[in-house]
């Protein structure tokens, strides 16, 4: 019995034992498993995504984490992007903070496809963005037809098998230039659930914006509108067709609560809904909601009155032809407003519009129809009808408006802010009633167009403005032909401004986005632009330049309509700006087609006259061109240089000079959304001159300076300047040019990159009297002992010694090389060489010499003539001893001179380092 106790205990041990042993190894495992299949899952993912997109796909980061998700494997990417390509090249589609998802452990291990269960985004930034002809940045699957054999045959690694998502803190733009179109989501959270590999999907979603804003042909419909929306849904998902059926939902735009019931459905070809609004629990004050001047000032104190019904239906077919048919309206009646704080308030409201469709291809059977739009307070009345019929072919207009309002009263029934006030009267009367196809054929005794709409003794005062508006006088008169400006007269501040014009086909414009001419004058004593945009001075020590954001949600550029033609004809006594008076401003501002004009635009500023002409086109939404020019007469350098930050970026040396410069330039550019030049894209040229222009303080200058032991030359008073530039590979180039650095003619050429680095070649021509006189007598006093103890005829220094400088690096940091030494030896014959020259000829003429002697005693008695012979060389020999001493003791001069004249030089230089190394060479 005690042998199999002891048998039944030791197996009881063996498996605690290699429990633990396994629970170990499956610790090990989960701790391995991220690390060893880590590299493999981001090769594959990287890999997925150029074998099936048409964008670039780049991530910071990535890691594996196991733990918190088991028994799935979650995969985490840091800093992704997806960008665009082509025309929508830099455009970030997608950018996200941290992108989470979670795969099946065994798919990853051993099976040949990953299955993706639920993704999650951590902060997205999401840009969508439509073309004019329609291509869109989020189309950017790669079709099949540009797909390698490989890429076709060859099956996707991921399988979407989603359970859940989020979204969490994201921004999305969105921009349809084909619809005219924007949206902006900010700070939105977006939650669904439900198991996507069933074909139908118990669905639900909950969303959470803070701020949600929609604009439409220019029209704001929905501004910083908070929304909320939960939403339950079921799908049915086929192999072509997929159908979403509203079960309980309910969806909140500020205040306004209603709800969605029906079906919406992708099928083959075409969508098929059956969508019905419910908004029986939404009351008048909840709509107003929507309305910022309300929703945004004491909303919640605000008490209204009145019945409001809402009705909307949207049902039937839509495809490539056809519309679905619709009907909506919205009635509000014997509606008031009141602040309780406040002594007036709005009553007899009353709207009644709709809008009906009966479905197909036809939109010209749309109706729209606003029979009443009324409202009355504090004795004011605002009044107005508007029917249309047939918009897509003639369009049919019946509208009425008319309005009289005491703008003082404004702040009887509604609060305002602090500081903000209104005065003035607005009176409108106007009646539009025919069809635009009588317009079209000028028969305008078939339409009628008529009426005025005056503002006078308008002032309004704003916390947000510099100052206040004040409008005197401001009169349009309505007619069939056109929409006539009589007198707009106005200030701002300082500025002033008087202004008429007609603008032309207003109606046609309107219904149907056909071109809108027309033509203003513009005429001031004053426009402070400093004072408009409230500009505060840059404070001492920053940069004037700034890096231009290149983000997704950077500002866009000013884009010029393109169903516009107006021109402005300009006549300004002066315009303030950045501090400086521009005078006499003339000339045109024309806009056609995406494409402002400048039409020889002049103006005097800067002590000087300018002449502008050019285009800024902006055909290419993303990227507006510039073809630009100007003509400068007298103008003040260092004036142009404060004002105009792209001056320094051309002509660096601007900064440190000052004088008058006359000048012609063109160029043509692209420009980022900043308007700043892309300076890559630059071409052009020009001409700069000057009678005189004082540089101090430029380094390039300086260091020349240092380089030839000339402080003359680093600070220069140039005289009649002529020089010719031009643009090319992203470089400003100059043309040789001469001119006088002091007494040194000079010839100068080479280039400033756009990023200040340069590569100039100097060509000098220095005088003797401009070289150092310690340099210049160290170097004759040795030529002169040379020339008197060898009889040699070295040169001494001639009074013009020519060299050549280069001048790279940064204009702020400039590295100077030149040929000083080498030129100046040149100049005076290098001595070494003319010792040796000629010590060689004396050599050669003594033993010409002893040769004759020779041959003209050869009759003599031979042993005279050897002791004779012996005797002239000795003499001979004795004489190149003596020349070679000479030659040694010049040299021994020459470098114990030169050995004094540097050991002055370094006692001189002290500690300075600077000063220490330039004498030591």
């Amino acid at each position: 019995m005690k042998k199999k106790e002891k048998k039944k205990k030791s197996l009881f041990r063996r498996i605690l034992k290699w429990t633990g042993i396994m629970l170990l190894l499956l610790i090990i495992a989960l701790i391995l498993i991220p690390i060893l299949f880590k590299d493999q899952i981001k090769e594959m993912v990287l890999k997925e995504a150029s074998k099936q997109l048409l964008a670039d796909l780049s991530l910071e980061d990535f890691d594996l984490t196991f733990f918190s998700t088991f028994p799935n494997l979650s995969i985490k990417l840091y800093n992704t992007k997806l960008t665009g390509r082509d025309e929508f090249e830099g455009v970030e589609l997608v950018n996200v903070k941290e992108f989470t998802a979670q795969v099946g452990l065994w798919d990853v291990i051993g099976g040949d496809q990953i299955s993706i269960d639920a993704i999650y985004l951590e902060e997205p930034k999401i840009d969508v963005r439509i073309l004019q002809d329609g291509r869109a940045n989020y189309d950017i699957v790669k079709p099949d037809s540009l797909k390698t054999e490989e890429e076709v045959s060859e099956p996707s690694n991921f399988k979407l098998s989603l359970q859940e998502y989020s979204i969490s803190n994201g921004t999305i733009y969105y921009t349809d230039e084909a619809g005219n179109m924007k949206a902006e989501i900010v700070n939105v959270d977006h939650e669904g659930n439900g198991d996507l590999t069933e074909s139908v999907v118990d669905f639900k979603t909950k969303t959470r914006i803070e701020k949600l804003s929609y604009e439409m042909d220019g029209i704001s419909y929905l501004t910083d509108v908070k929304t909320e929306a939960d939403v339950k849904l079921l799908l049915e998902m086929t192999e072509k067709t997929m159908k979403f059926t509203l079960r309980e939902n309910e969806v909140a735009l500020n205040a306004l609560k209603f709800s969605v019931d029906g079906f919406y459905g992708m099928m083959e070809g075409y969508d098929d809904m059956d969508l019905k609004l419910n908004a029986s629990k939404t009351s008048f004050k909840d709509l107003l909601s929507l309305i910022p001047a309300f929703y945004r000032t004491g909303y919640e104190s605000m008490v209204t009155s009145g019945d409001l019904s809402l009705k909307g239906e949207v049902k039937g077919k839509m495809d490539d032809v056809n519309m679905p048919g619709w009907d909506f309206g919205m009635k509000v009646s014997n509606a008031s407003i009141r602040y309780p704080d406040l002594p007036g308030k709005i009553t007899n409201i009353g709207v009644d519009a709709s809008s009906t469709f009966a479905g197909g291809a036809d939109l010209d059977k749309m109706t729209l129809d606003v029979s009443r739009f009324h409202s009355e307070f504090v004795g004011n009345l605002l009044d107005a009808t508007l029917k249309m019929r047939n918009p897509m072919t003639d369009p049919l207009i019946d509208s009425k408006i008319m309005a009289k309002v005491d703008l003082a009263t404004l702040g009887q029934i509604m609060p305002l802010a602090e500081g903000e006030s209104y005065n003035g009267k607005l009176d409108a009367n106007v009646v539009l009633n025919g069809r635009l196809s009588a317009l079209e054929s000028e028969q305008y005794e078939k339409f009628k167009a008529d009426g005025l709409l005056t503002l006078t003794d308008m002032l309004y005062k704003s916390p947000d403005l510099p100052d206040p508006v004040d409008i005197k006088n401001m009169v349009f008169r309505f007619s069939p032909q056109m929409l006539a400006l009589e007198n707009l007269q106005a200030k701002m501040g300082r500025s002033d401004f008087k202004m008429s014009g007609n603008i032309d086909n207003y109606l046609g414009y309107f219904f149907r986005e056909e071109l809108l001419k027309g033509s203003f004058n513009l005429n001031s004593q004053l426009i402070d632009l400093d004072q408009l945009m409230a500009v505060a001075p840059a404070e001492e020590g920053t940069s004037s330049e700034s890096t231009p954001d290149t983000g997704s949600e950077a500002a866009e550029p000013i884009l010029i309509p393109a169903n516009v033609d107006f021109d402005l004809n300009t006549s300004i006594h002066t315009v303030r700006y950045n501090g400086m008076d521009i005078k006499n401003v003339q000339g045109k501002i024309k806009v056609k087609d995406e494409v402002a004009s400048l039409d020889n635009l002049s103006m005097n500023t800067m002590g000087g006259t300018v002449a502008l002409r050019g285009d800024y086109n902006t055909k290419d939404h993303r990227k507006p061109a510039v073809d630009f020019g100007y003509d400068l007469r007298d103008l003040d350098i260092s004036e142009l240089a404060k004002n105009f930050i792209t001056i320094e970026k051309l002509a660096p040396i601007a900064k440190f000079a000052n004088g008058r410069i006359s000048s012609s330039f063109n160029m043509k550019t692209l420009l980022q959304p900043s308007l700043e030049p892309i300076y890559s894209t630059l071409t052009g040229g020009g001409t700069l001159s000057s009678n005189s222009i004082s540089i101090s303080g430029f380094k390039p200058l300086e260091k020349i300076g240092d380089a030839l032991k000339i402080d003359q030359i680093k600070e220069q008073t140039l005289k009649n300047v002529n020089a010719r530039f031009r643009f090319e590979d992203g470089k400003v180039a100059v043309n040789p040019f001469d001119i006088n650095l002091g007494k040194i003619g000079t010839t100068v050429w080479g280039t400033t990159s756009f990023e200040q680095d340069m590569d100039y070649d100097l060509q000098m021509n220095i005088p003797k009297d401009q070289i150092p006189a310690a340099m210049i007598k160290l170097v004759e006093d040795q030529v002169k002992k040379v020339n008197n103890v060898a009889k040699l005829d070295l040169k001494l220094i001639p009074d013009v010694v020519k060299i050549n400088v280069d001048v790279t690096g940064k204009v702020s940091d400039p590295k100077v090389s030149t040929d000083f030494k080498e030129q100046l030896l040149d100049a005076t014959g290098n001595l070494k060489d003319a010792l040796i020259d000629a010590g060689k000829e004396k050599l050669n003429e003594v033993k010409d010499s002893v040769k004759n002697i020779v041959n003209d005693k050869v009759d003599d008695v031979k042993e005279d003539l050897e002791a004779k012979k012996q005797k002239i060389l000795a003499d001979a020999q004795k004489k190149a001893d003596q020349i070679k001493a000479a030659g040694k003791k010049s040299a021994a001069d020459i470098r114990k001179a030169a050995d004094e004249q540097a050991k002055k030089l370094i006692d001189e230089a002290g500690s300075n380092p600077l000063k220490k190394r330039a004498a030591e060479l």
